[in-house]
């Protein structure tokens, strides 16, 4: 894609240049230089819905062309999975509460694994401390003595375990209390997600499905954007992108309205090239007029201005040769130029020839 010069009416015809068809003389003029663009224009905060989790569309709550406002409600997506997920989320937190009540099967069984362990423990701690009294006096064997001794410590032991037993399995059944909770808390989220809402203020600008289709959340189902203000993407060849800046004007034809010229700003040129195509992204201003009646998506030409010189002196385009060369009358050499701005039919000469030089069509 090559520059695409927008020419404007101050640049006067060519004739004043005083030439034959053949030859001319470098002569003084403003020139304005710009990139061609192509794109589409797209309102502003144009903002794509999807869907959380898929389902099938119950019902559609707005109309293409309504406004709408933050929060509210766009479209219903019913989906057996979503309830199922909750059901279980539900039977399972009910299961947590049960284990984690005091009086629960689960805790009564630990309760009196603990109470029999605790009466083992003091009946051979009575056991033990009279065999002790009688081995003061010598009223019993050794053997008997640490038999009973051994009896206790083991009994101590299963009394402690129990204990830490029944301990441990208060806090695991809390945290499965506290984690079935969570669990439940976000299948019915899920479940709320159903019910899609408007992030933005704006109007409905497109509505993909239909009640009662299967959607998923690859798939945009609606698209809202501001809705008296626009933006334009636009594609800038590879080979332009080195003259693009922030802020230049941007003049636009759109195919709607071929009359008519309107006006914006570069705000943003994205520093990758789309390897397809070869061009790179930018985003531009655009100032409508009054009762222009705008819809998403529509196709622009753009020139954006990248150079404008007052009183440059400039040659003919077809005056060139080899890009960047001219022939002086009455010599067989060609001579090398240095170029500036350029449109579609002159190009500034900075440099090689003056404007006393005359010069031949190659």
């Amino acid at each position: 894609m090559k520059n695409i010069a927008l020419f404007f009416s101050v640049i006067i015809l060519f004739s004043a240049c005083k030439k034959s068809a053949d030859t001319t003389k470098p002569v003084r003029k403003d020139i304005t230089q710009a990139i061609y663009a192509s794109g589409k224009i797209f309102p502003l905060n144009d903002y794509k819905v999807f869907t959380k989790l898929p389902g099938y569309v119950e019902k559609i709550n707005v109309h293409i062309g309504d406004t709408v406002k933050v929060g509210q409600p766009l479209m219903t997506i019913k989906s057996e999975v979503s309830e199922l997920n909750v059901n279980t989320a539900k039977n399972l937190l009910d299961l947590a509460q049960k284990n984690a009540n005091e009086n629960s099967a689960y805790l009564t069984a630990l309760k009196q694994d603990v109470a029999t362990a605790k009466s083992k423990y003091e009946l051979d701690s009575i056991n033990y401390n009279r065999y002790v009294s009688l081995m003061k006096d010598n009223a019993t064997s050794r053997l008997s003595s640490d038999q009973a001794k051994t009896q206790f410590d083991v009994s101590k032991q299963n009394y402690l375990k129990a204990v830490s037993s029944l301990s441990s399995t208060r806090d695991k059944i809390r945290v499965e209390l506290e984690n079935a909770q969570i669990q439940y808390d976000a299948q019915k989220s899920n479940r709320n997600d159903y019910t899609i809402t408007s992030a933005v203020n704006g109007r409905v600008y497109d509505i993909l499905p239909k009640e009662g289709e299967l959607v998923n959340t690859q798939i945009m189902v609606m698209e809202i954007g501001d809705v008296s203000h626009f933006e334009v993407e636009l594609s800038v060849d590879e080979t332009d992108v080195s003259l693009l800046k922030y802020n230049q004007q941007i003049v636009y034809v759109i195919d709607a309205y071929k009359d008519a010229v309107f006006k914006g700003n570069l705000v943003e040129s994205y520093p990758r090239i789309n390897q397809s195509n070869k061009t790179s992204k930018v985003m531009a201003t655009i100032t409508l007029d009054a009762g222009t009646k705008i819809f998403s998506g529509m196709s622009v030409e753009a020139n954006i201005i990248v150079a404008e010189k007052k009183n440059s002196m400039v040659i003919p385009r077809e005056f060139l040769a080899e890009g960047n060369k001219v022939k002086k009358k009455g010599s067989e050499e060609l001579t090398v130029i240095t170029k500036g701005a350029e449109d579609l039919e002159f190009v500034e000469v900075l440099s090689g020839i003056d404007e006393t030089t005359e010069i031949v069509k190659p």
